[in-house]
């Protein structure tokens, strides 16, 4: 019953951003023009940005508009998001970012990696963070971030300022150390409006094969104070570690190379009082219409309680053991979905399994985390939604644990895309589902029959066995709700002349 209740997180996109000829003739245009890598950043979409997420009543409506700020384009050719949350404390938003006469196709290999990898954290309503990561090997120029503007851009040390109507935008460039800022006339690729007229390009003092820039950016009012904003950066290895304070907040942000993970965020009153505990951002698109995040903050709120919910019962699960104990699944690449506060998925990891979790509940996967820590095991915990999971390799053994009966009601073909997306040809499939008992009523638990159960993986995964049992329960007696227990295995893919 963990339902989704919980889905899933972690690996950003990794795609191939330029075909081959495409790639030549970028590389020709970057030796004449030296060109930064485009879309750069604009000043007027950010202030736009920070001005309707300050907006009372807008939560459930960020999607569109971080999408054209991070890609710099928001038309229907252009590409998406990798990840996405809104939430009342911050938004964030993340993408494979293409540059000048770029494609976009599915990118396998390390040696396919896209040219610029782009994260915005918007933490309202009026700082910007802005990570990102560009390779340079194919296009050796290519090695400036930009922003563009309508006014002519003031630089000071290491802080641009940019005065937008009656807005002030003020950027700090925090990495690399000691970049050089310059200002100029805006054309060619850096521009992507008729009202851009100048551009900021920021760049390494040196040229390495990739570089990552971080800047903070903040908008405030013309002709009134420029906003307070404090920061102070550390790095541990290639992990940024970030502490912004502004307006009686202190924000504490774990920012790992863009493509190296998620990153996470803690938010405290300056005070000290916990606003938002230390959690991970998403490795996926989460719900954002206004009825999805509702949802997400009621499965959230399901954790943040005194006592767990019913379905966190403290121990793997029986069935789970059984299988592993009697070697019908041995030790390989798994995935637990809706894996909630973890404790199966941190049973494989101590039985030697590599171990991914996947749930939509950031509460849920701090306490999995922590459980974790204090287990001594490794597991790499994913915040996503299953029903929209990010690329990941395919897993040799999934498991699931009370998702899938809940999120047949909601998308069952989503679930069935990540399940294939998910397994190979020979991956196994241990599914606990409720079951659906006109005998069992009052269990408010909703269930599946043992038809829909076998027609809904048909087209996927041949049956091994399928028995009836009852799900565990953290509650008197321990029994919860009549169930399922099946497991499947993915069947080879058809012949090409069978599609």
């Amino acid at each position: 019953m963990r339902a989704v209740e919980r889905k899933w997180t972690a690996g950003l996109l990794i795609v191939m951003l330029l075909a081959t000829a495409a790639d030549r003739r970028a590389q020709s245009q970057d030796r004449q023009t030296g060109a930064i890598l485009p879309p750069s950043l604009r000043a007027a979409e950010l202030v736009e940005f920070a001005a309707s997420a300050g907006q009372a009543n807008t939560l459930g409506h960020a999607f569109p508009q971080a999408r054209k700020v991070v890609l710099g384009s928001s038309g229907p050719d252009s590409p998406g998001l990798t990840a996405f949350e809104e939430n009342s404390f911050f938004i964030y938003a993340a993408a494979a970012v293409p540059g000048a006469g770029s494609v976009l196709p599915v990118a396998k290999g390390p040696a396919q990696q896209p040219r610029l990898l782009r994260r915005v954290v918007l933490l309202k309503p009026s700082v910007f963070v802005v990570d990102e990561d560009v390779s340079t090997s194919h296009s050796p120029n290519l090695s400036s971030w930009g922003i563009s503007s309508q006014q002519m851009p003031e630089i000071r040390g290491q802080q641009t300022r940019i005065r937008e109507g009656d807005s002030l935008l003020v950027c700090e460039t925090l990495f690399p150390k000691n970049a050089t800022l310059v200002a100029q006339a805006c054309q060619g690729e850096g521009c992507q409006k008729e009202q851009d007229r100048f551009l900021v390009k920021v760049g390494p003092r040196d040229n390495p094969d990739r570089t990552r820039f971080l800047h903070i950016l903040s908008v405030g009012k013309t002709g009134s104070a420029a906003p307070d904003v404090h920061s102070a950066l550390e790095a541990k290895g290639d992990q940024l570690v970030l502490t912004i304070s502004f307006e009686s907040r202190i924000y504490h942000l774990d920012l790992p190379p863009p493509g190296r993970g998620a990153g996470r965020i803690e938010i405290t009153q300056s005070k000290g009082k916990p606003l938002l505990d230390y959690r991970p951002f998403p490795s996926g698109i989460m719900p954002h219409e206004a009825e999805g995040i509702r949802l997400l903050d009621q499965w959230d709120a399901d954790y943040r309680g005194k006592n767990p919910p019913m379905w966190d019962i403290g121990k793997a699960s029986r069935e789970l053991k059984e299988i592993v104990g009697a070697g019908t699944i041995r030790k390989c690449r798994a995935i637990d979905l809706c894996c909630g506060a973890g404790t199966d998925a941190i049973y494989m990891a101590k039985q030697g399994f590599d171990v991914t979790a996947i749930d939509i509940a950031p509460t849920a996967l701090s306490q999995a985390e922590e459980r974790a820590r204090k287990a001594g095991a490794s597991v790499q915990w994913v915040l996503a939604d299953v029903l929209a999971a990010p690329i990941l390799e395919p897993f040799d053994f999934i498991y699931d644990r009370g998702c899938y009966h809940v999120v047949r009601e909601q998308n069952l073909a989503a679930y069935l895309e990540t399940l294939r997306r998910l397994s190979h040809p020979g991956s196994q499939f241990l599914l606990l589902a409720a079951r659906r008992d006109f005998d069992a009523g009052g269990s408010g638990v909703a269930g599946v029959s043992e038809e829909e159960l076998r027609y809904d993986f048909l087209s996927l995964f041949d049956i091994e066995w399928l028995r009836e049992t009852r799900l565990e329960a953290n509650r008197p007696g321990g029994i919860g709700p009549p169930s399922w227990t099946a497991l499947l295995r993915r069947k080879p893919d058809p012949a090409p002349e069978a599609r």
